[in-house]
């Protein structure tokens, strides 16, 4: 392939790179609200 064609090329980086972002804030928000509510166990 051409180098002009190698450019045209749409990767999957944009689509990765929102997915470990979504992943990292639901981490931070399920982290949060542990601390904040934490769950009692049943005994």
């Amino acid at each position: 392939m051409k180098r002009d064609e190698l450019t045209l090329i749409v990767g999957g980086a944009s689509w990765g790179f929102w997915t470990i972002v979504g992943g990292a804030v639901s981490f931070v928000l399920g982290f949060i609200e542990g601390l904040v509510n934490p769950i009692k166990c049943g005994r």
